[in-house]
């Protein structure tokens, strides 16, 4: 296991997995006002922490690995909290976690493969950014929201039918990670 390099895109994506609970306890007590805040420091880190490490060549493998995991634990503790109280469909739940499943396949099979590490596409980064984006308006119960949540369902099909083909490519040794 590789050593924890203490730099500035290391401690964000910490940071975002110390917080994530943290917003899904003050959306619980129904502190609101916090809950956004903490949210949006936590989604901000999810953006910042990856540009900081590309723009500034400090990334690492601990950063590459703990990144995805991150963004995944701070959505599924978004979806409990706004399915709880924001209602939140139950429906859209599978869809929104499909595109994570797919991906944690491949990182297992990479793994396995000792290929290296499954990395995030364009359209897996778009879908992170429309999950946030879903996620803030339930909270805010923007009047759109349903329009919003159904544009990200879409965007996480797709993501994870590109996901499922570079899955297969991989496993049947056609392609690296």
């Amino acid at each position: 296991m590789e050593k924890i390099h203490w730099n500035l895109p290391n401690v964000l994506t910490i940071l975002r997995v110390i917080f994530s609970p943290v917003f899904l306890y003050f959306l619980l007590v129904d502190k609101v006002e916090i809950a956004l805040v903490v949210f949006m420091f936590v989604a901000v880190t999810d953006f910042a922490d990856g540009w900081i490490a590309r723009s500034t060549n400090q990334k690492t493998k601990f950063g590459e690995s703990l990144d995805p995991m991150a963004d995944k634990f701070m959505v599924f503790l978004a979806l409990i909290a706004i399915y709880i109280k924001f209602g939140f469909p139950a429906w859209a739940i599978p869809f929104f976690i499909l595109r994570d499943i797919v991906s944690l396949a491949g990182s297992i099979l990479i793994y396995a493969k000792k290929k290296g590490l499954w990395k995030a596409n364009i359209m897996g980064k778009i879908t992170t950014f429309l999950q946030i984006a879903c996620i803030l308006a339930f909270i805010l119960d923007i009047k759109f929201k349903m329009v919003v949540l159904w544009i990200t369902i879409a965007s996480s099909i797709t993501a994870a039918i590109i996901y499922s083909v570079r899955w297969v490519n991989i496993a049947r040794n056609k392609i690296k990670a």
